[in-house]
């Protein structure tokens, strides 16, 4: 049996063994496929700095919107978000060219000024109002990302500050920027997801493992399990902020035909706006469908 045989073959049923817990763990003693992120931050010299972040976390997801960074203490990116409070995260598409400079943009060591000889990317100015880069405080933004998450860090959250490594940064998301194309496609229904890079880590301490998405699919969702309102009740309350849906006003639209419950939350939720209502209970459904039967 050749070596590629051995780890193509089904390990279901090989004896587990126990794996020693080394640091890195995620890294050193398993395997942890994940996304990463590019954070841009300011350095002192006023300069934008590019660290490549395996350890990107949602962090509060519901009420609040933050993420979580876990650095190297006393890194560029670990100083500068400290300094100045804010920093992007931005996400890019596969580019099998540019992976090989994202590890050097990651070793540890460099000044920014250092490091971003080597940068592939275009820096721009961040379209949002007030996060222009000024040369102080605010990060440029990476031209080529399909999506960035514009930050500040969260001064009064801290999970563990113990002096050592490595730094557990929340940072409270104020803006989320998508190239138009991957907007209009979570509008319209997420019909495909973006060709993002994956990561294996930092391996035997001389390689970097990275691997290409193949073809994303999807599965519908389950309609013979559970409250039948309850994933209308999830998308409802997560297309606009300021309108909210009660469960027993869900309970009013399962019978709706699936490809149309997205257009019909947007029109419930459009004249909620339009008469300034942010909870759509039963009246208010019970009243549109008087209303649409005449």
């Amino acid at each position: 049996m050749s070596f590629l045989d051995r780890f193509r073959r089904s390990t279901a049923n090989e004896s587990f063994v126990n794996s020693p817990m080394r640091d890195n763990w995620y890294q050193a003693s398993s395997y942890w496929p994940s996304s990463f992120s590019l954070v841009t931050t300011v350095s002192e010299d006023g300069e934008t700095n590019i660290g490549p972040y395996q350890l990107t976390f949602p962090f509060e997801i519901i009420g609040g919107r933050a993420v979580m960074i876990i650095s190297r203490q006393g890194s560029n990116t670990d100083r500068n978000v400290k300094r100045t409070g804010k920093c992007a995260l931005n996400f890019v598409e596969f580019n099998r060219r540019h992976l090989k400079k994202i590890v050097s943009l990651g070793y540890p060591g460099q000044t920014t000024e250092e490091k971003m000889k080597d940068n592939p990317y275009t820096l721009v100015d961040s379209p949002t109002p007030g996060r222009e880069s000024d040369g102080k405080r605010m990060p440029k933004i990476l031209k080529e990302a399909f999506q960035v998450y514009e930050c500040s860090l969260d001064q009064e959250q801290h999970i563990r500050d113990d002096g050592k490594t490595p730094e557990y940064l929340i940072l409270r998301m104020e803006n989320i920027l998508l190239k138009e194309t991957w907007a209009k496609n979570i509008e319209d229904g997420t019909t495909r997801m973006p060709n993002m890079p994956i990561t294996f880590g930092f391996r035997d301490g001389a390689k970097f493992w990275f691997t290409e998405i193949r073809k994303p699919f999807w599965f519908p969702t389950p309609t013979d399990k559970g409250p039948k309102e309850e994933s209308i009740l999830y998308e409802a309350n997560r297309l606009n902020p300021e309108v909210q849906f009660t469960r027993e006003a869900c309970k009013q639209l399962t019978g709706i035909p699936r490809p149309f419950v997205k257009t019909a939350l947007k029109g419930i939720i459009k004249r909620a706006l339009e008469e300034g209502i942010s909870e759509v209970d039963v009246e208010f459904i019970e009243r549109l469908n008087k209303e649409r039967e005449g």
